[in-house]
């Protein structure tokens, strides 16, 4: 597996994840239309030129894009950073939301990252364990931006 900061060429890839239904589910409770997406990835990339951290295309050997990660940084506090990520539904129960998650959190202490959080749907029982397992801890549940949310994070500050 390996992840590779999103550039203009892989429009086709997020749009593949953020179009499917069953992926978006659990994130929006709809799929994105081209024009969303297209808005929103080209926030993606403008991001990724400035930051170290980022919007991933995951690929795993020989199938490029099966999978979106995102290591975000807190404009007003550097010091605290969203992950998520999205994989393909012929990807899932395969051990790479795990991988992805593990991977993002290894990045996020070579960045200096002290808090480390994730926003899920409660009922996304998949995520919610596979961050349980990674020791974070649920803080807070309730109305996300309209959606039903969690915040789970992760205290990455040494000495904890």
């Amino acid at each position: 597996m390996n992840f590779v900061k999103y550039t203009e060429p892989d429009f086709e890839h997020y749009y593949a994840l953020v179009s499917n239904e069953d992926v978006m589910k659990q994130i929006t409770e709809r799929a994105i239309p081209e024009t969303e997406a297209r808005t929103q990835f080209d926030t993606m990339l403008d991001y990724n030129l400035r930051s170290l951290c980022g919007h991933y295309r995951v690929n795993l050997q020989d199938d490029a894009g099966v999978a979106y990660a995102k290591l975000i940084q807190d404009e007003d506090n550097p010091s605290r950073a969203e992950m998520g990520y999205m994989i393909l539904p012929e990807h899932w129960g395969q051990g790479h939301g795990t991988a992805i998650a593990s991977r993002l959190i290894i990045q996020a202490q070579a960045a200096g990252i002290e808090l480390l959080y994730a926003v899920i749907d409660p009922s996304n029982a998949a995520s919610r364990q596979i961050l349980l397992r990674q020791n974070f801890e649920s803080t807070w549940t309730g109305d996300y931006d309209g959606l039903p949310g969690e915040i789970l994070e992760l205290n990455l500050r040494p000495g904890r």
